[in-house]
């Protein structure tokens, strides 16, 4: 199994300079955050600085890049408008960074809505119309992920929803730490989400005093050496992509390097320990 790393611990970081020190940590892949605040949103990004970008990532031997934005898709009583737009300019970003020919994902979460699923699914199915079809018309396939505290928050529910939506543009992002936290089993969640997952994220956490605190893979309570064991007998054969959370890097002593060097570590001696089993 392949490791990546994601730039949403990187917001402040020159993108240019992640691709090679990620590539230099030993890293397999990069996972490119797209928001509104980091220096690679589409906005920000010329047709030049695309071309070059696309060309850093081929130097480094990386695959053309994921991207992330939690655009909060279904957010009730929103702006569909702009997010429409906004997912539109991510999927033609995806497209201008496809150099491989490989599987354009963009990965994104839905939002809150009204508090109840079983309330509120058939309006999100109907409402994931319009960013299904930007996605077929872009040649990309939408990763929607379950998150912990939004209505969408365990694997029956997200593979109820990529069934309904009926699309195949539009799967899962497998990050199991919104399921860890909620004391979901492993390997139920990863049998059920495997067939259609098309990119994974992965940290640690734990619920403490009814909140969630995220860390890093390997530090907190999920076994990591079980988790690549679990996983690749699932058949997820994905990159596994660390996602260092907010609650880390936005802290005053957050180091980026020293960081995404510590989930390497540990993302790599338990993947081979899994293997050796």
């Amino acid at each position: 199994m392949k490791l990546a790393y994601s730039t949403y611990a990187l917001q402040s970081v020159d993108p240019f300079e992640a691709v090679g020190r990620v590539r230099s940590i030993g890293y397999e892949g990069l996972e490119l955050n797209v928001g509104d605040d980091w220096p690679t949103a589409p906005t920000k990004l010329d047709s030049d600085a695309r071309s070059r970008l696309r060309d850093a990532y081929g130097a480094a031997g990386f695959p053309a890049p994921v991207l992330m934005n939690l655009i909060g898709l279904c957010g009730r009583d929103e702006d569909t408008a702009t997010k429409e737009r906004a997912l539109a300019d991510t999927c033609q970003l995806a497209a201008d960074l496809d150099f491989d020919g490989g599987r354009r994902v963009v990965t994104s979460t839905l939002g809150a809505n009204c508090g109840d699923w079983d309330a509120c699914r058939d309006r999100v199915v109907e409402a994931m119309a319009p960013y299904a079809t930007i996605a077929e018309d872009h040649g990309v396939t939408l990763a929607i992920e379950a998150h912990v505290g939004q209505e969408l928050d365990s694997p029956e529910k997200a593979v109820w929803l990529v069934k309904a939506i009926g699309r195949a543009s539009v799967r899962l992002n497998f990050d199991h730490s919104h399921f860890h936290v909620l004391g979901m089993d492993l390997k139920h969640c990863a049998e059920l989400c495997a067939p259609y997952s098309v990119h994974t994220h992965i940290k640690d956490g734990a619920m403490v005093d009814g909140s969630v605190q995220f860390e890093l893979p390997g530090e907190g309570s999920l076994d990591l050496i079980d988790y690549f064991r679990i996983v690749r007998e699932a058949g997820i054969e994905l990159p596994i992509t660390a996602e260092v959370t907010g609650q880390i890097w936005k802290r005053d002593d957050y180091d980026p390097w020293s960081t995404a060097q510590r989930c390497h570590d540990l993302m790599r001696e338990a993947r081979d320990r899994a293997a050796a089993d």
